[in-house]
């Protein structure tokens, strides 16, 4: 089995979004799912390789960040 750390990050990909669904909160439009867990790690134990549609977003300059 692929190392975990091979995984791309779901919180940086275009086709990561979260639902409103409290059983089901994170989703993968490339690979049409929705899951409790990172749709990454879904991917890796159900195909036993990382994620192949993996594109990093786009951040918006219009978007204004949150200060911490």
């Amino acid at each position: 089995m692929a190392n975990p750390s091979d995984r791309p990050d779901c919180l940086h990909c275009a086709h990561y979004f979260v639902t409103w669904e409290a059983d089901k909160p994170r989703g993968c439009r490339a690979y049409e799912f929705k899951s409790p867990e990172l749709p990454s790690k879904v991917v890796l134990e159900t195909s036993g390789e990382p994620c192949q549609f993996f594109e990093r977003s786009r951040e918006s300059p219009s978007r204004p960040k949150l200060l911490r």
